[in-house]
């Protein structure tokens, strides 16, 4: 891995480590307002096309989610790790049935080993370029949530202890793994119907969970790590720059600019496009993997 010292000076890494704890607050706030919106604006006015833009909203907002859950896993919610590790699970973590402290422990390899045969995301990537056949079936399983379903299935398997000899070591593993989980999806059913929608919790929690979440989640990974130019740390990573419009639904939070992310993991998502700008200023900007738009990655990974 590159020292982040030889890339920028110090000031620069100054001006990149800056953290405001309130940024972050303010993001999981927003997002939940989001998800919150949702659900109100199909439930004032059921139909095709509100539940379309109400799935939209929640299942780009819950990627949202796990994008933050994932600086937070970088310690970058807050400077104090208690409040941090807090915020990241039972906000960010939890409802999403997925855990900081674990995948910290995941991400970090994949930081440390990128696109070689030791990092734990390479699966990923590997079957890239794919035919146009491959992706579109891919990209319906996502949308029909056979993709979700197998996740989730994957995740309830794991939980129930396949080492437990007895129903009740079966149940204490299961709890003891989805504890956080099961407490916030009580938390979200427990509000809908309490506003007397209980019945919107599978519809407009769960479908986008299995279905807009798993496309977006997917399409993010294609284009940070698929078909990139070489193995060192400027080549193995993606940037894609792309408009407002786009980066709401498939990267949240500036997670289009992974390059930075990958070459500077102390810096804040907020601060990711200060990071882009200084290292345009760098003789070695013309070296880095950056793509000017999603429609140009695809266009390498589908062939």
């Amino acid at each position: 891995m590159i020292n982040p010292n030889t890339l920028l000076s110090e000031e620069e890494i100054a001006i990149l480590r800056d953290s405001k704890d309130w940024r972050n607050y303010l993001a999981i706030f927003s997002i939940w307002a989001q998800i919150a919106l949702g659900f109100f604006i199909f439930s004032f006015s059921p139909g095709i096309l509100t539940f379309l833009v109400a799935a939209l909203i929640i299942g780009t907002r819950q990627f949202a989610l796990v994008v933050m859950m994932h600086d937070g896993a970088h310690n970058l919610i807050s400077k104090n790790k208690k409040i941090n590790d807090f915020i990241s699970q039972w906000l960010c973590a939890y409802p999403m049935m997925t855990e900081t402290v674990s995948y910290r422990k995941y991400h970090l390899i994949h930081h440390k080993h990128t696109e070689t045969d030791l990092d734990p995301d390479k699966s990923l990537t590997d079957p890239f370029p794919v035919s146009k056949k491959s992706f579109s079936r891919k990209v319906l399983r996502d949308l029909t949530g056979i993709s979700g379903l197998r996740r989730y299935f994957g995740y309830l398997y794991s939980a129930w202890g396949v080492n437990e000899n007895t129903f009740f070591g079966h149940l204490k593993h299961f709890v003891s793994s989805l504890y956080g989980f099961l407490i916030c999806q009580l938390i979200i059913f427990s509000t809908l119907t309490f506003f007397n929608v209980p019945w919107l919790y599978l519809l407009l929690w769960w479908i986008p969970k299995l279905t807009i979440f798993s496309l977006f989640y997917r399409l993010r990974s294609i284009s940070e790590h698929a078909c990139t130019s070489g193995q060192d740390d400027f080549t193995h990573t993606r940037t894609t720059l792309s408009s407002n419009f786009v980066r709401y639904f498939i990267a949240p939070l500036n997670v289009n600019y992974h390059l930075e992310h990958h070459l500077f993991m102390f810096c804040p998502w907020y601060n990711l496009p200060k990071a882009h700008e200084m290292l345009k200023e760098k003789d070695f900007y013309k070296d880095l993997e950056i793509e000017n738009g999603y429609f140009n990655v695809f266009k390498k990974v589908i062939i």
